[in-house]
């Protein structure tokens, strides 16, 4: 394990972390202003990879072109591509799901999973069933050393773009006009009403950007892997999700940082032998003994009502944490007569429990160093993250620090 080796990983990780992060942001979005999930946005951002490449194509893009001529007709096939998809963003809002607004939330949901197969189905219809590949001409081979590490430009170019688009993205969220009105209606879409926000034009428009910003998704992991299929989305679709849930699904920071966290999870699980991966439970544990030992307790300790704080009874909240064989474990047993040491010994448990975990699972990584994931591990892992991490923090991530989901 070297390095060079970790900072490949790393790149590759940050690089299609970024790429979730553009398509989680529409289904964070989409859900903080209606509590809704758009199971059809991994087909929107297919369609808009497979508009920007047939436009690229039908433009005429070759070895031949001059880097400058190539740049503007980027330019142009992403600028209809963002276009073309954020009109069928907007359409299937309006058609699909506006008339099911009043509805139990399952039929929406039906709706969103009609319509993500309508699309599968469109995509066969209009390109065909076999993958686009894109031209070798039309790709980007240029590398960059960094570190002693050839790094694709490309993926400085995913990475780059996709910071610029989220600061842009969260410009509009809380310096705009049509940001404002998005938070409103995100916490009370009948108070919205009331004040005089069109809440109907409101949800449009967050369509329309989650639309616009997966259309450029697709666009980048079309030039970055070579080739799109019709059931691409599905699965990046899927992960996107896993990701907005992991952060915290309806905030934006909780979607980006989910994002990236997944991102560096598939690479490093399936590029690193058990042995390297070992010490990253370890300093996990580091930080869960921090959390337990340290950090919790000296916020419970604020939570004690002044008429009841004594010495002995801030000792016996922090000997909870501390010492959960036996303290929390006998307190847990023990007929609820306190409610805020009952609380606070099930969480001292569950900590307690989430630390044993990670010391468990280092040993046995230690004990077994030279095996390594095969690459059809991938996804098992990322999964098994997402489950580990909702056990402990059912909010996600960032889900209980930010008042405002959007």
């Amino acid at each position: 394990m070297t390095f060079e080796h970790i900072f490949r990983l790393t790149m590759s990780g940050l690089t299609v972390g970024m790429v979730y992060a553009l398509i989680a942001l529409g289904y964070t979005m989409v859900y903080g202003v209606l509590e809704f999930i758009n199971f059809a946005h991994g087909e929107v951002f297919t369609i808009g990879g497979y508009i920007a490449i047939t436009t690229l194509v039908w433009l005429g893009v070759d070895d031949g072109t001059p880097i400058g001529t190539k740049v503007g007709y980027f330019i142009i096939a992403l600028s209809v591509s963002i276009v073309l998809t954020a009109l069928l963003g907007w359409l299937i809002e309006r058609i699909a799901y506006r008339p099911l607004r009043g509805a139990s939330r399952i039929i929406p949901l039906l709706s969103a999973i009609g319509v993500s197969i309508f699309l599968q189905n469109a995509i066969i219809l209009v390109w065909g069933p076999e993958a686009i590949v894109v031209p070798t001409s039309i790709i980007p081979d240029q590398f960059v050393t960094v570190f002693g590490v050839q790094i694709r430009l490309l993926a400085f170019v995913i990475i780059g773009s996709s910071v610029v688009l989220m600061a842009i993205l969260t410009y509009i969220i809380k310096s705009t006009r049509i940001g404002k009105a998005m938070r409103a209606t995100s916490q009370d879409m009948e108070a919205a009403e009331m004040m005089g926000i069109e809440t109907n034009k409101t949800i449009a428009f967050t369509f329309i950007v989650g639309s616009s910003l997966a259309a450029i998704g697709g666009f980048l992991v079309a030039m970055y892997y070579g080739s799109l299929k019709f059931d691409t989305g599905f699965l990046y679709g899927l992960k996107a999700f896993t990701a907005a849930v992991l952060g915290g699904i309806g905030n934006i920071p909780g979607a980006v940082v989910g994002s990236l966290l997944l991102g560096l999870v598939e690479n490093y699980g399936v590029g690193l032998k058990l042995g390297g991966l070992a010490w990253f439970f370890v300093v996990g544990l580091m930080l869960g003994l921090y959390v337990q030992m340290i950090r919790v307790p000296a916020r419970r300790k604020k939570h004690i009502r002044d008429e009841v704080r004594t010495p002995e009874y801030e000792a016996q909240v922090v000997n909870v944490y501390r010492f959960p064989i036996p303290y929390a474990l006998q307190t847990a047993l023990a007929p609820r007569t306190d409610a805020l040491l009952s609380v606070s010994a099930r969480h001292a448990l569950r900590l307690f429990a989430g630390n044993v975990f990670l010391a468990s699972m280092a040993v046995l990584f230690f004990l077994n160093r030279d095996f390594q994931f095969a690459t059809m591990w991938q996804h098992a892992i990322s999964f098994a993250v997402l489950v580990l991490v909702l056990m402990f923090r059912p909010a996600g991530i960032l889900g209980e620090h930010i008042e405002e989901k959007v």
